[in-house]
C-alpha cells in the first residue's frame, strides 16, 4: 500500500501516508465541500454524489461519511486499488468505486451532485466536459486551476488563446507514452497530452451555458489554507500564485425557488 496524495486514517489507526503531519479529514477543500454539500442537502440519505478523478478515495470517503451514497471514479490501476483499500478498510455500503475513465461519466450517472477537484485542468476539452457534467448532475463542484491575463511565474502555460469559444492557456502534460509509463505519471492527463486551461470568466461562462442558472466561486476554503487568512491567500498567498478556485454551478435554482414560495 503506497499513496502519494491522500493521508487517511485507517479504522484500525493506520495512516495511509504517515510521514504527513494532516489527514485528509481536516483539508480545507473536504471541509469545504461537505459544508455546501450539508448546505445543499440537510439530508443525504439517497443522494448520489460522485467523485471524478478521485485519486485515492479522500474526498469520496468524506462524502459517504456524511450519508452520501459516493461513487469515486479513478482511471490509474495503482490509485484504484489504494481506493479499494480505504473501501474495505471502512466497509461502508454507500462507498463505492468504478476503474474508467471520466469522459464514461454518462455509463454511471444521474447523479445529485458531482464533485470534480484537480480534474478539469487536466483536459483538453474542459467546455465539453462541464457539459458532461450538466447532463448527468443538478450540482457540479469544480476545484480546478484557471489561466489568467497575466503569464504565470509558476506554471508553463502558453499565450492567451482560445478553445473551443473560450479564452484560456495551453499547458503541456507529457509526450506521447505507452499506457505502462502513463500509470505512473500520477499528476498527469491520461488521454491527452495538453490541457486546456479556462480563464474564470470562461469557467463561468461554460457553467451557464451548461444551463447552471446559480453560480459562484466558494472561497472560504481559503480561510483554513496556507496562512489561514482569505485577503493574504487573495492577495499574495496560494490563491494569487497558483491561481486555483472551487466553482460552483446548480441548476433549476429559480424554479425551485418559485416553487417553494408559492406554497
Amino acid at each position: 500500500m503506497t499513496f502519494t496524495a491522500h493521508n487517511i486514517k485507517l479504522p484500525n489507526g493506520v495512516a495511509t501516508m504517515p510521514e504527513l503531519e494532516w489527514f485528509m479529514a481536516d483539508h480545507p477543500w473536504l471541509l469545504s465541500m461537505q459544508r455546501l454539500m450539508r448546505t445543499l442537502y440537510p439530508n443525504p440519505t439517497g443522494v448520489r454524489v460522485a467523485d471524478l478523478g478521485c485519486l485515492e478515495g479522500g474526498y469520496t470517503l468524506g462524502l459517504a461519511q456524511m450519508g452520501f451514497d459516493a461513487l469515486g471514479i479513478e482511471v490509474r490501476h495503482s490509485n484504484f486499488q489504494n481506493c479499494l483499500t480505504i473501501r474495505d478498510a471502512y466497509n461502508l455500503p454507500n462507498l463505492e468505486f468504478a476503474k474508467d475513465d471520466v469522459w464514461n461519466l454518462d455509463n454511471y450517472g444521474p447523479f445529485d451532485a458531482i464533485f470534480c477537484c484537480g480534474l478539469l485542468y487536466h483536459l483538453d476539452r474542459p467546455r465539453d466536459f462541464i457539459n458532461k457534467l450538466a447532463a448527468n448532475s443538478n450540482v457540479v463542484i469544480i476545484n480546478t486551476h484557471f489561466a489568467t491575463d497575466k503569464m504565470s511565474t509558476v506554471f508553463n502555460l502558453s499565450e492567451l488563446t482560445q478553445n473551443e469559444g473560450l479564452p484560456g492557456r495551453w499547458f503541456g502534460e507529457h509526450e506521447t507514452v505507452p499506457a505502462s509509463e502513463l500509470e505512473e505519471l500520477k499528476w498527469a492527463s491520461w488521454g491527452n497530452n495538453r490541457s486546456f486551461w479556462l480563464t474564470r470568466a470562461a469557467i463561468f461562462q461554460a457553467l451557464s451555458d451548461a444551463g447552471y442558472n446559480l453560480i459562484f466561486e466558494q472561497m472560504d476554503q481559503l480561510a483554513g489554507f496556507h496562512g489561514n487568512n482569505i485577503l493574504n491567500n487573495m492577495t499574495d498567498g496560494y490563491y494569487a500564485t497558483q491561481d486555483r478556485g472551487t466553482f460552483v454551478g446548480i441548476k433549476n435554482f429559480a424554479q425551485k425557488l418559485d416553487s417553494n414560495t408559492s406554497k
